[in-house]
């Protein structure tokens, strides 16, 4: 039953490893396309991941089919590969979360604020995990084990959660509630793949109760091997979102059609992204922009409402695609409270 099982998982492992080695294989040819050169720190990442998933997957399927003896290098290797796993998918999502975050330096000290703790809990592996699995074992580091796996695990599903929801919260609040609503499609496929993503940490940490534990370390990169498969899928996402011409307008709930006698149209400027390291395959550079004084300089009064002032504002959002051509989306309707 146990060997079905892995079997199992190796082979479900297999099918997705194909489907995000197709997306890694075309966003590698779409940005040296672009870009005529491969040192990209995105492209190092998604290879990487990809590679290290299918070693990991490879070796502990062959340890627990007893072709591989255990032994302290065998451990010390798979610990190593996880650890690099966890690291990089975390770095993977900080990316795509960076996008939307205005400042560099401030987007450079998220991914820094990640990777340290994701680092020690990767050493206090590395110091727990590897002697309870030795012969000779003893019951203290054993139980120790057990309940650190269960901690450990339960890190990382919260801090993936924690991740996808801080990105939709971004997405809302700095590009939807400012008039682009095509990026709702990117922000109601965000809320699905969470879903998607929380049940496999859910499973990881489910299987830590089989009569055998260690087959959860088997089901391990089908969990990376999704979540690599969305990021890919993400990352072409955005690119074909930013890019697109459509700005559905009438989905804005503050639009025109709202019963206003008088209106005031200000132009305001800001960047709201402008991250050329992400390098994702669409390649593209977002700035937004509201400049200049009030067109409507001769209205000196504005319609208030019931507590409510309501203003227009135009944004300009600038996406420069793979060949450099320019986009420009008006977005307009902005409720500001007195």
């Amino acid at each position: 039953m146990e060997l079905d099982l892995t079997t199992f998982f190796f082979a479900l492992f297999l099918g997705l490893f194909v489907a995000a080695l197709e997306k890694v294989i075309q966003q590698t040819y779409s940005i040296w396309k672009r870009s005529h050169r491969l040192m990209n720190p995105y492209l190092y990442m998604i290879w990487i991941e990809a590679v290290v998933n299918l070693t990991f997957s490879i070796i502990t399927f062959l340890y627990l089919s007893e072709i591989i003896p255990n032994s302290l290098a065998f451990f010390i290797g798979t610990v190593a590969l996880w650890a690099i796993q966890t690291q990089l998918l975390s770095q993977i999502i900080a990316n795509r979360v960076a996008l939307i975050m205005t400042s560099r330096r401030k987007s450079q000290q998220f991914k820094w604020a990640l990777a340290i703790p994701i680092t020690l809990v990767n050493i206090s592996v590395f110091c727990i995990w590897i002697p309870a699995h030795m012969p000779g074992a003893s019951q203290t580091i054993i139980t120790l084990n057990n309940v650190w796996e269960r901690v450990e695990k339960s890190f990382f599903l919260i801090l993936d959660l924690g991740l996808n929801i801080f990105f939709l919260y971004l997405v809302r609040s700095r590009l939807i509630s400012g008039g682009l609503t095509k990026y709702w499609r990117l922000y109601n496929f965000n809320i699905g793949i969470v879903g998607v993503s929380t049940c496999m940490d859910i499973l990881l940490l489910g299987f830590l109760s089989l009569s055998n534990p260690y087959i959860y370390v088997q089901f391990a990169p089908v969990a990376y091997i999704v979540k690599l498969n969305i990021e890919l899928t993400m990352a072409v996402l955005i690119s074909k979102v930013v890019r697109s011409s459509s700005n559905d307008r009438h989905d804005d709930p503050y639009s025109s059609s709202n019963n206003i006698s008088r209106r005031r149209t200000h132009r305001t400027s800001f960047t709201a992204t402008n991250h050329r390291d992400s390098s994702f395959p669409g390649a593209m550079k977002m700035n937004t922009h509201v400049s200049g004084p009030a067109l409507n300089e001769h209205d000196d009064h504005e319609h208030q409402g019931p507590g409510i002032m309501m203003k227009t504002v135009i944004t300009t959002v600038r996406t420069d695609d793979a060949e450099g051509s320019t986009e420009e989306l008006v977005a307009n309707q902005k409720r500001l409270s007195e």
